[in-house]
């Protein structure tokens, strides 16, 4: 039985320290991916603002054959699911390119308080003008380590004004 007892307290043993690095490795990955999440929505925010404003989503833009009544059917009958997932896409987008524009307002005000405008300008310029790392530092007068430096705390900061507690 004293085997047995010792053996059942290694096996727990062994488990919760399993959990533990479990949970370690999930908070790690979690945290990851908020941040790829955020480069993701920083480096598209041009495309997706591009998609929401561009996206036909009514046959009111689309031009008809009106002598073709066929047209007009298919129109009618096939492509009304279409046009209403186009519809919510460009919804969905709205939402989005409105909370990341809300986002980076929080970001720059904070950055305005704390006297740090140019970390803010570094994300505006790297990743909404598409400005390269080495016209960043000659602009601001830094070298092109501390704009990198400076991109990956904004980016860190702005996922928290993204996606919340999640992001810590």
């Amino acid at each position: 039985m004293r085997y047995s007892a010792n053996f059942d307290e290694v096996i727990k043993k062994a488990v919760t320290e399993a959990i533990k690095e479990f949970d370690i490795k999930r908070q790690e990955d979690a945290k990851s991916k908020v941040l790829h999440n955020t480069r993701l929505l920083l480096t598209n925010f041009n495309s997706l603002n591009k998609h929401f404003e561009d996206a036909v989503d009514s046959l009111v833009y689309i031009k008809l054959d009106e002598e073709d009544n066929s047209s007009c059917e298919s129109i009618e009958s096939n492509d009304k699911l279409f046009i209403l997932s186009i519809r919510r896409s460009k919804f969905r987008t709205m939402i989005m390119v409105s909370h990341i524009k809300a986002a980076l307002e929080d970001l720059k005000e904070e950055c305005i308080k704390r006297n740090q405008v140019n970390k803010y300008e570094v994300i505006e310029m790297y990743y909404l003008h598409n400005v390269p790392f080495d016209k960043i530092a000659a602009e601001l007068g830094c070298t092109e380590m501390t704009i990198r430096r400076w991109k990956n705390e904004m980016v860190q900061a702005l996922g928290v004004y993204l996606f919340g507690v999640d992001a810590l």
